[in-house]
């Protein structure tokens, strides 16, 4: 049964199970529907021509409207609940994969990519708010690192199964087969999740007062190390196929199964340093921020990036460049946690997480690009490994020095209004 505090129907206690399948089956295709177009990136840079900064600017055109409707998304969420504004979002990125198969230049494929980040800007907000609608109390750690996990779960299916798809059929019909995945996970969205009994909260995602966060340096602190956790994660959710069949001189189908191997080996690393943090943190005072220490840690781990151009096996290339995003992962995981014990209104959770994921999808946004002029300039991603071990030693810094006391999400006279409520 879900969680007595939320507004959403009840159900057979077992019934979680489903929505908790399904929740992590939606995050699965949206990232395997992004990892379809790093693995086909070849095949669409040769139909339309790109040089390698073209072809950055397309695997970053979906970051756009991501980027701008993190915010207003979550608001919509929160005003009309995850069953219909869920079925609506992966039926219309998933409608952008099959208009995108269609395309036969440049600018109306870019066009669809951006269609598409509007479709999944609500992912990470609609996952949350199913986990804390649904699962007890002590089932909402490990399912929403569940949740996550279907983060490089997606990366290596998509990886694995859109190279053979796209190696057997091209990427145009391997495009409209994913879409058309999206589409009946949408359907069955909407015969499964149950209609809210009660009304929703519209007035919730308007009390948070942005200058009053702003004003927070815990919130920046937060901001800092997470857009350095982005800037790596977008880069190899990007990159990373084009970058193993450059550097090791595979075929599309070895790229695409070697990407695989590095999700994998991200999504089983990341739950162990998930689980291990929450260890580590045992018996500490949480609202003082003692959990940054856990980031700083696994953002300095995942600089060892910075050490593939000195690699020169196969085996050791894909292996570091999994643990690296492993702790990647995990360290944005314990950003987020780390932003939810800094908050006092831990209701305003949802926006503010929306907040500060426009913040760092931003940076996000430059490392497909810049990525792509440094390809164009020098030949090589030796460079490209280099900057981003610098950018996630930041982030450690970021996390380990910036973050201060507790911070408030609501102006000084409302909550002294609702402290002395």
């Amino acid at each position: 049964m879900p969680d007595q505090t939320s507004s959403e129907g009840s159900a057979p206690a077992r019934f979680r199970y489903v929505i908790y399948a399904m929740a992590i089956a939606m995050c699965i295709i949206c990232y395997g529907d992004r990892a379809a177009l790093s693995v086909g990136m070849s095949g669409i840079a040769h139909d339309f021509a790109l040089t390698p900064a073209g072809t950055g600017w397309v695997l970053s055109s979906f970051l756009w409207s991501y980027f701008i409707l993190n915010l207003p998304s979550a608001i919509i969420l929160d005003r009309f609940g995850p069953r219909r504004v869920g079925a609506a979002a992966v039926a219309l990125w998933s409608l952008a994969m099959v208009l995108g198969s269609f395309c036969t230049g440049v600018v109306a494929f870019t066009l669809t990519r951006i269609l598409l980040g509007v479709g999944e800007a609500p992912t990470f907000s609609l996952g949350n708010k199913v986990v804390r609608a649904w699962a007890p109390l002590r089932e909402r750690g490990l399912m929403m690192t569940a949740f996550i996990c279907g983060i490089p779960i997606g990366l290596a299916a998509g990886s694995f199964a859109g190279a053979w798809l796209i190696a057997r059929f091209g990427w145009r019909p391997a495009f409209t087969a994913l879409g058309i995945l999206g589409l009946f996970w949408s359907i069955g969205w909407l015969f499964t999740h149950p209609e809210r009994r009660t009304a929703p909260d519209a007035t919730r995602a308007r009390l948070i007062s942005v200058p009053t966060v702003f004003r927070a340096r815990s919130f920046w602190g937060v901001i800092v190390a997470q857009c350095c956790g982005n800037y790596a994660n977008f880069l190899l959710m990007s990159w990373m196929p084009l970058m193993l069949r450059r550097i090791l001189h595979l075929d599309l189908v070895q790229s695409g199964a070697y990407t695989a191997y590095a999700y994998l080996c991200a999504a089983c690393l990341s739950i162990v340093a998930g689980r291990l943090g929450d260890v580590l943190m045992r018996g500490r005072a949480m609202e003082h921020g003692a959990r940054r220490l856990v980031g700083a840690l696994y953002y300095l781990c995942a600089a060892s990036m910075g050490l593939v151009p000195f690699c020169h096996s196969a085996g050791a290339i894909v292996a570091l460049m999994g643990v690296s995003l492993a702790f990647v992962m995990g360290g944005t995981g314990s950003n987020m946690a780390l932003l939810a014990d800094l908050l006092v209104e831990h209701e305003l959770i949802g926006s503010v997480t929306g907040l500060a994921l426009t913040f760092s999808n931003g940076l996000g946004i430059a490392a497909p690009v810049m990525t792509g002029y440094l390809l164009q300039a020098t030949g090589s991603f030796n460079l490209v490994f280099f900057i981003t071990a610098g950018v996630l030693l930041l982030g450690s810094l970021g996390a380990l020095l910036i973050p201060g006391p507790q911070f408030h999400a609501v102006a000084a006279r409302d909550a002294a209004l609702k402290a002395a409520a």
